[in-house]
């Protein structure tokens, strides 16, 4: 069995459906199945490229293809300026697989293999489901070219039966992680240091956990790591807030940059907290490794966040644009040193049994082989 998995941007682009797609192609390949990655060629900040080329990492075969800048045809909640093709000479390289597993709303990806008669997954990430609804030509696409659909949130699941897609079509694969990798370090946790991880968007909600330090009653320290994203202006904003909120002297927040995982791991280790103030989300990884590695989390009741952030018990729910309430939740956590202990065993628990890389792998395992007999 030869699985290609298709997807916007791969490694070393940073973000959750970048990693989500390594971990998986390199566990699948340890488990016997050869799968090689196809995504566009982009730069570090997701700048097309026009030049082709295949190379290696960790073993797997990356065809990274040319793009352009796009023509408005289909919509993408994460790709917001321009419209991307695959040339012929690439479409080729899908007849030379068993599957064509799909990750994100690309629907100019499932399109240009509309010829290619393989089993085709799509693995979704996130769906605007308001456009979905109103647009019937992308609709139309997204019911008739896969042959079976990945949600990673039960949210998710009741969203896609809604536009159309049969129920018995759809797995429900929620993210996983490598909980070897994201495990508890022996040493103590460093106090009152907030952790965010994520891309600076607005819709991640950074800007909310800044607002919120204003109402703390004591110094802390913030650490923020993640890329860009498409808004400049955002990313410069939240610049400038960082600058204004260390110049008062009070907290001190600094910026790392995104970062690889085996170093990644380390700050969740530190951390006394994970803080994700987002607006909308499909199922975050950040969540993940953060309760992995025994750091309770402080997150909104949106997507599938509530199906892993279990309200004061692994950590609690703020309502989303609410920095009064985010701060009253840090607080509370910070002056509870053995609540946060007790959060971050359960919570560790609860991502062992339910969301590790290993059951994650199993139920793909099992999929390839029913769609393929």
């Amino acid at each position: 069995m030869r699985v290609l998995m298709v997807t916007p941007c791969y490694y070393p682009v940073k973000g959750g459906t970048e990693t989500t797609v390594r971990n998986l192609a390199m566990a699948l390949n340890k488990n016997g199945i050869q799968t090689d990655v196809m995504a566009f060629n982009v730069n570090q900040t997701r700048k097309p490229k026009w030049q082709g080329k295949t190379e290696k990492i960790d073993g797997i075969t990356i065809y990274r293809i040319p793009a352009l800048d796009w023509i408005p045809i289909v919509h993408s909640a994460r790709v917001t300026a321009g419209v991307n093709f695959i040339p012929g000479k690439f479409t080729n390289i899908l007849k030379n697989y068993t599957i064509i597993h799909f990750h994100e709303l690309e629907l100019s990806f499932p399109f240009f293999s509309f010829t290619v008669k393989k089993p085709k997954i799509i693995h979704l990430h996130g769906i605007d489901y308001n456009f979905l609804k109103k647009h019937h030509i992308s609709r139309f696409l997204l019911k008739h070219l896969a042959h079976v659909y990945i949600s990673i949130s039960k949210q998710m699941k009741k969203e896609l039966v809604t536009l159309g897609i049969p129920e018995n079509r759809i797995l429900y694969l929620p993210n996983s992680v490598d909980t070897n990798l994201f495990s508890p370090s022996q040493s103590k946790k460093e106090d009152n240091l907030l952790l965010f991880v994520g891309r600076i968007s607005a819709g991640k909600g950074l800007h909310i956990l800044i607002k919120s330090l204003q109402y703390l009653k004591e110094s802390v320290r913030v650490v923020i790591i993640g890329p860009p994203d498409w808004d400049v202006n955002y990313y410069q904003d939240i610049l400038k807030l960082i600058e204004k909120e260390n110049k008062k002297g009070k907290h001190e927040i600094k910026y790392l940059g995104a970062m690889d995982q085996t170093e990644l791991v380390e700050w969740y280790q530190k951390a006394s907290l994970f803080i994700l103030p987002s607006f909308a989300e499909g199922f975050p990884v950040t969540v993940l490794e953060a309760l992995s590695c025994k750091t309770p989390a402080i997150a909104t009741p949106v997507g599938g966040i509530p199906e892993v952030v279990k309200d004061h018990d692994n950590g609690i729910l703020v309502p989303p644009n609410d920095a009064e309430n985010l701060s009253k939740a840090i607080q509370y956590l910070l002056d509870n040193e053995d609540t946060r202990r007790i959060m971050g065993n359960k919570g560790r628990e609860l991502v062992i049994k339910n969301f590790s890389l290993k059951t994650a792998i199993s139920k793909l395992c099992k999929l390839y082989k029913q769609i393929t007999i």
